[in-house]
This record gives C-alpha cells, structure tokens and sequence, in this order.
C-alpha cells in the first residue's frame, strides 16, 4: 500500500500531480514528507525496504553515526554511487528471495 509513496510514483491528471493509494487518487505535494517510528529495540527492515527508505537509529553509536552522515555525502556527492548501492541492495534482496524459493 506504501509503495506509490515511498517510490513517489506520481502521475498527473490535468494540471495536478496525482498519486495512487489503493483505488484512489491523491493529490501529491512535492514537499511531502513521511515520517514513521517505532519503539521496537531493534526492529529488522527488508534489504528491498531499506532501499526505499532512510532509517534513522536514535540509538546510535559514534561510529554508527560516523557511517550515516558519510553514506549521505556520499549520496549528494557521488549519486552514481548511492545508484550502484542501491541497485546491489536490490539485487541482494532478490537473489535472497530467489534462494529461499528454491
């Protein structure tokens, strides 16, 4: 159900920007943001989920937060980069549930 929003897969319909919940169409504002939380420890999130999404760990050590603010550089720096990244991620989740198939 998510999906659309997290993908921001937007159409337009006349002059405004649609997007699609279930069966019905939404107007979509570019300055939508989605914020979710959970009070879960340590709550486990797909590969295909993370990368669609920006997880943000409150709970976070120097060295945790030393790698996020260098993956998000590196995503304003260097886009081919975080493409590649998550094209691999992707990937990586497919074949996992390509193995778990068979």
């Amino acid at each position: 159900l998510l999906d659309p929003v997290l993908m921001r897969q937007t159409f337009t319909l006349g002059n405004a920007v649609m997007i699609r919940l279930g069966e019905n169409n939404i107007p979509y504002d570019d300055r939508f943001q989605l914020f979710l939380a959970t009070k879960l420890p340590n709550p486990h999130y797909s590969p295909d989920m993370c990368t669609k999404v920006s997880l943000l760990n409150f709970f976070i050590t120097p060295a945790g937060l030393e790698e996020q603010l260098l993956g998000k550089l590196v995503a304003k720096e260097r886009k081919d980069l975080e493409d590649e990244k998550k094209h691999l991620l992707q990937s990586n989740a497919n074949m996992l549930r390509e193995l778990k198939e068979l």
